[in-house]
């Protein structure tokens, strides 16, 4: 697999575990022409994320949208966790191809945030979710 990191993109290891199982997860911060803040991931489908026919698995993207939709996390802000996550499965990633994922706050409240995520590989539409993240500390 291609170790290669994607244009734009910056790579630091997070500081869950888990997320850094899954693989090397790239991120990126894009301003849209509407002046909202996009925020982009990015994962190279690798053997390990994939089922017997070499698409991604379903709960490996699971995972991804709901690391993609990020919950309004902000670095040194308080935690946040999932509390609703609704998917859309439209296709599978493929070994090898790039999944870029979308995600835009909608809302923000004191006490939740409210979030959505498009999954794209090859610029064609793999996945949408939205999710409830409930801020738990700060």
């Amino acid at each position: 697999m291609s170790d290669e990191m994607p244009e734009g993109y910056t790579h630091e290891p997070s500081t869950s575990a888990f997320v850094n199982h899954i693989g090397k997860i790239y991120n990126k911060v894009v301003i849209a022409p509407d002046g909202t803040k996009e925020t982009w991931v990015a994962i190279r489908i690798e053997p390990h994320h994939v089922n017997t026919w070499g698409f991604a698995h379903g709960g490996f993207m699971a995972a991804m949208a709901e690391v993609g939709t990020g919950g309004g996390y902000e670095p040194g802000g308080p935690p946040v966790v999932a509390i609703d996550l609704q998917m859309h499965f439209v296709a599978a990633p493929k070994l090898g191809q790039l999944l870029e994922m979308r995600g835009v706050v909608n809302k923000r409240t004191r006490s939740l945030v409210f979030a959505e995520s498009k999954a794209y590989a090859d610029g064609a539409l793999m996945f949408s979710c939205t999710a409830i993240h409930k801020i738990v500390g700060g």
